[in-house]
C-alpha cells in the first residue's frame, strides 16, 4: 500500500475511534479541531465512515455504530450442510439483480471459510464473481447499507420512498424483517413506518433516499416474524384470506404436483373435468400470484375468486387481441357469443 494511502487509512482510524470517544456526538468542525485537519478531509472520512457503515449523522452531529462488525463462529460441516450454503448462495445470486459489494466481499469470505476437500469454496466464490459483473447502482448500495444497518442494529432509517403509483414522500422505517422475492428480483422492507403510523411493506428498489439515524426502536412482541408472510403468495400483506382455486390442464399436472406451492395448497383431482388437477389456496392477496398464473399461459383456468377470473379473461382477451386474433371471430365460433367464459375455453385451449 502506497505511504499516501496509509496515512489517509490511518487518518479515517483516527476519525472514527475520535467519534467514538464521544457518545453525545460531535460536528464536523469539532472534529476537524481535535484532528488538526481541515473541514473538506474531514467531510470526506465522514463520508467514507458512513457509506461502510461505521457512522451515521443525526442534524449536524456525528455518531458512531455501536457494533460495526459481526463474526462467524468456526463452524463443523457435512457436505450436505456446505452444499446447503452453495445452494443458498446460488439462490442469492440468482435474486440479484445489481452489483452488491457487501454480498460479494461475504461470498469471498464464505468461500475462505470453507477450504476442506468438500469442494463448494470454488463455486462460491464463482458466485461472487459473477455477482461483481451486474452493472452498479451507487444509490442502491448506499440504501441497501443503511437498511441492513438499521434492521440489524435496531435503528430507525429515515427513507424518501416513490411509490409506483403515486409522489415520494418521505418516512422513518423501523424494519422488522428484510424478505428477499423471486418476482422482479426485489427486496422487501417490512416493518412500522411513521408515514402513515402503521406496519408498511416497502421495496427496496424503490427506496431513493436512506439514512440511518440515532433513534432505537425494538420489534413488538406481537410481532409474529416471518409467520406474518405465512399467508401471502410472496410479500403482499392483507387482512382477509382469500381462497384462490385454479384448474391445470392435464398436460402439466405432473409439473404442478412436483412442487409445492404454498403452505395453505390443496390438490385434488378435478371433479368436473377427468385428468383436470383443481388447486386450492388462502392466500391474503392476488397480486403476486398473477404473474405465476399467468406463466401457465392456457393450461390454467381461474375458477375463484370472481374478480381474479374476470381479471385473467380479460387479460385472454387482451393477448388474442396482441396477437392478431379477432375476438369476434373468436366469439362466433362459440355457441352463445355472449358467454365470456365461453369465449375464455376458447384461448385456454378447453374447448
Amino acid at each position: 500500500m502506497p505511504r499516501t494511502e496509509k496515512t489517509r487509512q490511518a487518518r479515517i482510524e483516527r476519525t472514527l475511534m475520535t467519534v467514538r470517544a464521544h457518545p453525545d456526538g460531535l460536528t464536523e468542525a469539532e472534529l476537524a479541531d481535535l484532528l488538526d485537519l481541515n473541514r473538506r478531509t474531514v467531510n470526506n472520512y465522514l463520508r467514507d465512515l458512513e457509506l461502510q457503515g461505521q457512522l451515521y449523522r443525526e442534524g449536524t452531529l456525528w455518531f458512531a455504530v455501536r457494533s460495526s462488525s459481526m463474526r462467524l463462529r468456526p463452524l463443523d460441516l457435512t457436505p450436505e450442510e456446505a452444499a446447503t450454503l452453495y445452494l443458498a448462495t446460488r439462490l442469492f445470486v440468482k435474486q440479484t439483480d445489481k452489483r452488491n459489494e457487501p454480498a460479494e466481499n461475504a461470498l469471498y469470505k464464505l468461500a475462505e471459510a470453507l477450504t476442506a476437500d468438500i469442494g463448494v469454496g470454488d463455486e462460491i466464490r464463482q458466485a461472487a464473481q459473477e455477482l461483481a459483473a451486474r452493472q452498479m447502482d451507487p444509490g442502491y448500495s448506499k440504501v441497501f447499507g443503511a437498511v441492513v444497518r438499521g434492521y440489524l442494529y435496531r435503528r430507525a432509517v429515515e427513507i424518501v420512498y416513490a411509490p409506483r403509483k403515486g409522489r415520494p414522500f418521505q418516512t422513518t422505517v423501523h424494519p422488522y424483517l428484510l424478505e428477499p422475492s423471486a418476482i422482479g428480483y426485489t427486496t422487501y422492507i417490512i416493518g412500522y413506518s411513521s408515514q402513515p403510523d402503521a406496519l408498511r411493506t416497502y421495496k427496496l428498489e424503490r427506496v431513493r433516499e436512506a439514512r440511518l439515524t440515532g433513534e432505537s426502536y425494538s420489534i413488538p412482541p406481537d410481532f409474529p416474524g416471518l409467520e406474518i408472510l405465512r399467508h401471502s403468495w410472496s410479500i403482499m400483506l392483507g387482512e382477509e384470506l382469500v381462497e384462490v382455486v385454479l384448474r391445470f390442464h392435464p398436460s402439466v399436472v405432473d409439473r404442478v404436483n412436483e412442487t409445492r406451492w404454498h403452505p395453505s395448497e390443496r390438490k385434488e383431482a378435478d371433479p368436473d373435468r377427468f385428468g383436470w388437477l383443481r388447486w386450492t389456496a388462502q392466500v391474503t392477496d392476488t397480486t403476486d400470484m398473477l404473474p405465476w398464473i399467468r406463466g401457465w399461459g392456457a393450461d390454467v383456468e381461474v375458477l375463484a375468486p370472481e374478480e381474479l377470473r374476470i381479471e385473467m379473461m380479460g387479460e385472454a382477451r387482451r393477448i388474442a387481441e396482441r396477437y392478431g386474433w379477432e375476438t369476434s371471430k373468436a366469439e362466433q365460433s362459440v355457441s352463445n357469443a355472449d358467454d365470456l367464459t365461453a369465449t375464455f375455453r376458447i384461448y385456454s385451449g378447453d374447448e
